[in-house]
């Protein structure tokens, strides 16, 4: 069984790291409210490049810059031209780069086979099956794959931090002809896999962000109200 090493690893060498930073041994002096900040932009600038999540990567370095702004001779950059810079690099990263996930397959009822494209050992994923007419998904620093059989979906509250997430409707029915499915989507991708019988009505904020559709559906079936925000991250509608 393969053994996730990097939390335990990580969490030693950042306990380390702030004892030996109160010493006094470093040229460079910083609060430790910094230091605790820049430990967690690095775990979570290396989860994302673990993953391919270019949002995630490119947003923990703009901040680490931004924190250390002035060692770095960049003051006149802080805040908006980086965060401008980044908002463009993530978007473009992102169309070109997409979250790897591990290869799987898994059958439904009408012997339908999800699956993705990408074989790597090393990568580590939450995968699991949702047998709820209401959905509830709070994922950070993760990759995630939730597959949900309903016989009578009604809702999903979809949150999303620094994270990459899959979710398959395809096996999920909708009786009372409406559902809604809200979204909150920060600096992470979130992939959200629809019957091609859903009618979709958005009412989606977005905020330097990157909302797409795939597919086309198709004249008859149940409303779907999807809602929430996008902010600095991407989210994607696949019609299959």
């Amino acid at each position: 069984m393969h053994k996730n090493w990097f939390w335990p690893v990580f969490l030693i060498v950042s306990a380390v790291v702030l004892i030996v930073s109160q010493l006094s041994l470093f040229t460079l002096h910083v609060s430790i409210w910094s230091l605790l900040l820049t430990l967690i932009l690095v775990a979570a600038l290396i989860s994302s490049l673990r993953y391919l999540n270019m949002p995630g990567v490119v947003f923990a370095i703009a901040f680490l810059t931004m924190i250390y702004a002035q060692p770095l001779g960049i003051t006149k950059l802080v805040p908006w031209t980086i965060l401008g810079a980044a908002v463009l690099l993530s978007i473009g990263l992102g169309l070109l780069i997409h979250p790897r996930y591990q290869y799987h397959y898994r059958y439904h009822n009408h012997d339908h086979a999800h699956y993705n494209h990408h074989n790597h050992d090393d990568v580590h994923e939450s995968t699991s099956t949702i047998n709820d007419d209401h959905v509830n998904l709070d994922l950070s620093l993760g990759n995630s794959i939730r597959y949900v059989h309903s016989e009578n979906f009604r809702s999903a509250d979809l949150n999303v931090s620094m994270a990459g997430a899959k979710i398959y409707f395809d096996d999920a029915d909708i009786k009372e002809d409406r559902a809604t499915i809200n979204v909150d989507v920060s600096l992470g991708s979130l992939e959200l896999y629809l019957p091609q019988t859903w009618q979709l009505q958005e009412n989606l904020s977005n905020s330097m962000g990157h909302i797409s559709s795939t597919g086309t559906p198709t004249t008859a079936g149940p409303g779907v109200i999807l809602t929430g925000s996008v902010s600095l991250g991407e989210l994607r509608i696949i019609y299959i």
